[in-house]
């Protein structure tokens, strides 16, 4: 029986198939990873054929700035034609994590936001990784692009300041807001850990904070964020 290929976990270096939802050893999420969404992307494809070919036949029968002048960019792609596969996303994440094992003293981050459509493709639901505050969850990246590609999600229209937090000295940084998928970049904090965040306008102008992530060098980190944000109460 062929051995699944082994790398490296990002938080206690032990050995763990690039594969494997979390690592054995400490437990930390070891997805994604640049060879497992190479290889997740041939079957994002063919899942994604599979699951449009299903529901058609169903159809038709009926408070600061980043340190060190952190940047951000809007991903190469964007307001493309809405049949497309969304492979320029995919572009994008491997583009970022090249870039960032290349300059190890930066941090990089790819921001996807997600919103529901309404649309449900029968006995499929992404698996969620952790909570943002009350308005969203963080997915991980198969589940992410097969839900844009079978209409299930759409990219958030609407701005989102992206935020980090360090866990240990509770100082929080932040970038611009920026609408749609976006990279973002800061030199090293020199902290082993961070907090993630977003401010949505529909949440109002605190934070929703989600999980906290260990950082490795040489990592671009993929935020698969679905926003649904909870409306808010009435005054009075």
């Amino acid at each position: 029986m062929p051995l699944l290929p082994v790398g490296r976990c990002r938080s206690c270096d032990a050995p763990v198939s690039y594969f494997a939802r979390v690592c054995p050893h400490c437990g930390a999420a070891n997805l994604p990873n640049p060879v497992a969404i190479v290889a997740g992307l041939g079957a994002v494809l063919v899942l994604g054929g599979a699951i449009t070919l299903a529901v058609l036949l169903v159809r038709g029968k009926a408070p600061g700035s980043a340190p060190n002048a952190a940047t951000q960019s809007p991903a190469p792609g964007q307001g493309a034609d809405s049949k497309e596969d969304y492979g320029w996303i995919v572009q994008a994440m491997a583009d970022c994590e090249e870039e960032a094992k290349i300059k190890p003293g930066i941090m990089y981050f790819l921001i996807v936001p997600v919103a529901t459509t309404g649309v449900a493709v029968p006995g499929w639901s992404p698996g969620v990784i952790s909570g943002i505050g009350d308005s969203g969850a963080l997915l991980n990246s198969t589940d992410t692009l097969v839900g844009l590609r079978n209409r299930v999600f759409k990219l958030y229209a609407k701005p989102l300041t992206f935020a980090i937090r360090d866990p240990v000295t509770k100082t929080v940084y932040k970038w611009k807001p920026a609408t749609g998928v976006t990279a973002l970049q800061s030199r090293d904090l020199g902290s082993a850990s961070l907090t993630l965040g977003f401010e949505i306008p529909e949440a109002g102008n605190e934070v929703e904070w989600g999980p906290t992530i260990d950082l490795k060098k040489g990592t671009c980190y993929w935020i698969m964020a679905l926003i649904q944000p909870r409306p808010k109460p009435s005054p009075g």
